[in-house]
Formats: C-alpha cells, structure tokens, sequence
C-alpha cells in the first residue's frame, strides 16, 4: 500500500518508539510522586520539554503538554476568549468546534473569509480585531496546504493587543517554527502527524499571558492542565519533534519536488483544479478536485488500487457534506465533492509517486464513467503486496 494520508496521521518512527519504551517497561512511576522512581519518570518528562524548546525555539517552562492538537486549541481558546474571538472560516474542526462552544456559550465569534485560493482576507481580518481578546488562525490548512501570513496576522493583532493564537499542527515538522521569531502568543501542535505517538501534544503559551486551565484537579503543567502525565506519550512527542526540526532541511525540497511532480500529472487530467495552486502552500500537500467525479468513489478506487488517500479533514472523515474549506474557496457544492488530498511523509518514495502517477488518470476516467460506483482497477498494482 503507498500511503499518501500524512495529514491524517503518521506511522510511528521506529527511534520514537525506542526512545518511549523504557518508560513504557520500567520507568512507570507517577512523575508527581516525590521518590526516586517518580523522579526518574519527572526526568523524562523534563528531558522530553527541553527537546520540545529546543525545536520550536522557546522557553520549556512555556509549554504545556496535551493530549494532542484538539486539546491544545480548545485550552488556548477556552482558556482566553471572554468577550470576542476573531477565527478563519477555513480552521480545522478542533478549532471551529471550540468557537461554536463559545458561541453558544454567549462569546461573539467572527470568521474572516478567504479567497479562491485560500489566502486570508486580512483587511477584514483587521477590522474585526478591536475588541476582541483573542485571534486564532492556523499556519497550514490541513486539507490544502495553504501557509497563512503568521507574521503579517500577528503584526496586526499586536497594534490591536489581541493575543494570537495558532493551530500549527500541519506546519511543525513541515517548515521551520520558531516562536521567539514569530509575533504570535500561543501555538498548539501534535505528536502523530510528525512520526510520533496518538494522545500527545503541546501548547505554547507566552510567558505572561494568562491563561484559564480548563481541565481542573491538580498541579501538573504549573497548574494550566490537571492530569497525571502521559510519560511514554511525552517522550515521544519530545523525540518526534527533535527529530521533525533536525530533518526540515533535506526533506522539505525533497518532498516540494515529489508533489510537484504528482500535481503536474493531475493538472493534465482535464477538469481537474488544484487548491492553492497560486499561493505559498506546504511542501508535503496537493489538494485536487476533479470535475464530474465523486471524491469518495475516487478514495474507495485508489484504495483498491493500493493508494491510500484522503477527501478532507481526518476529523470529518464518513461526513457525506462537501468540505467547508473549499466551499469558502468559492468550490461549488459539486466540485468540492470531487476533491481528494494527497499528503506526503518521510516514507514516500520517488517510485510510489511515479506509480500514482501512472495510476491516476486511469482512476480518474472510470471513477467519471461510473459515478457513484467503487470501480476495481484494471491492472492491479504492484505497492498493493507491500
């Protein structure tokens, strides 16, 4: 199987899964107990903070670990909006989900459109921040690869003194993050979509912004989230991210040049329209909708094929609606419904693109013929034995 559904999740890293197993065999204690074996476990989760500072270039007594990036955007926008949140339309569900909660909890939320190519409307970003005490908006969109301006939306919430917030789960490990050379305040990010392990994650927060715990009980994370630490998770996501920034280097041109060698054969296929094909994207995601094909009978024909792919967010997976992201791109309802996301990971090769490559047309031209129906492909592929 060639697995194109990076964005969705990563396999595990063999080195992150040897560096959590001594706390998953002997180092078991509760890193909150005073002996020497909760000891050992705190020193775990230490070494595991000052990897995670080290990579995102800040203060590791600023993060505060998470159950993964879900968590991380509802502590930092349930933890601060009070009043009014400024958000994009096209954040991820963990995002919009969060600001529906506090909508309907009485806190007026904005959502700031975005244009065909999925770039911010930042006049009307602007203009909504007076008065609001909090901005969210994401570095990479999940389902297009779209980068947002982070330096220019932080340049204007701090002449507002909004505090900014952004889900950055899709841009750690892809791009190079560097929170003390980025006007933002909070950022949240996720272990497995970087070779690390489901159930971890972070959340930075500026030293001096305060922020409300929203899960209460205890003192762990210097009281802003309560809960025995998941140690073996920590470590992993610690491990995971040393390992994400060490990489960015070689992987990301190589990756940029794999999915531009991918989008140029879907770009032949006639009716066929890539998502943010003219604004700064991502180097590992192409997002691609194909006239008069439905995207999910495309997903089921390139799985029979041997190719795993995705329609959207992993968070809206078995939703029969076409994609929000894209219906804000201006997508008709149709349309949307034919995209399908390719996202890359440290595992692809030059050779699985070049079978996808040799695939997709083919796939695309009976998905088109049949509508609707889960067509097996005429020669089977070779990556469906791996």
């Amino acid at each position: 199987m060639i697995y194109l559904d990076a964005n969705a999740t990563t396999p595990l890293e063999p080195a992150v899964m040897s560096a959590m197993m001594p706390a998953l065999r002997e180092v078991f204690a509760n890193p909150s107990s005073v002996h020497k074996p909760g000891q050992d476990a705190r020193s775990l989760v230490d070494r595991a903070r000052e990897q995670c500072g080290t990579a995102l270039d800040c203060d590791p007594r600023e993060l505060v670990f998470t159950s993964g990036g879900t968590e991380s955007d509802a502590l930092a926008l349930r933890g601060l909006a009070r009043r009014k949140v400024v958000t994009t339309a096209v954040e991820h569900p963990a995002v919009l989900g969060a600001c529906a909660e506090l909508e309907r909890s009485g806190v007026e939320v904005i959502r700031i459109p975005v244009d065909g190519e999925g770039r911010l409307d930042l006049a009307a970003l602007e203009a909504a921040l007076p008065g609001a005490n909090l901005c969210s908006a994401m570095a990479a969109n999940n389902e297009t690869g779209v980068l947002f301006p982070l330096e220019r939306i932080g340049e204007l919430c701090r002449r507002h003194r909004v505090p900014f917030h952004t889900d950055a789960v899709q841009a750690v490990g892809k791009m190079p993050v560097r929170v003390r050379q980025l006007p933002i305040d909070l950022l949240s990010c996720s272990a497995h979509k970087i070779g690390g392990p489901k159930g971890a994650g972070l959340l930075w927060v500026r030293r001096g912004l305060q922020l409300a715990p929203v899960q209460v009980g205890g003192h762990q994370e210097r009281g802003r989230r309560a809960g025995t630490e998941n140690v073996a998770a920590i470590v992993g996501l610690g491990e995971a991210l040393e390992r994400a920034a060490a990489a960015l280097g070689p992987e990301m041109p190589r990756l940029a040049a794999l999915r531009d060698r991918l989008e140029g054969v879907a770009r032949r296929i006639p009716g066929a329209r890539i998502a943010g094909a003219d604004t700064p994207r991502v180097s590992n995601t192409l997002n691609v909708a194909f006239e008069g094909c439905e995207g999910e009978t495309l997903l089921v024909a390139l799985d029979l094929a041997g190719v795993a792919v995705s329609t959207g967010s992993a968070c809206s997976s078995g939703s029969l609606e076409p994609s929000p992201v894209l219906l804000a791109m201006g997508y008709s309802p149709q349309l949307a419904r034919g995209a399908v996301r390719f996202s890359l990971w440290s595992g692809t090769t030059a050779e699985q693109i070049d079978e996808v490559c040799a695939l997709l047309p083919g796939v695309v031209e009976r998905c088109r013929s049949r509508p609707g129906s889960l067509v097996e492909p005429a020669v089977p592929s070779a990556s469906k034995a791996r």
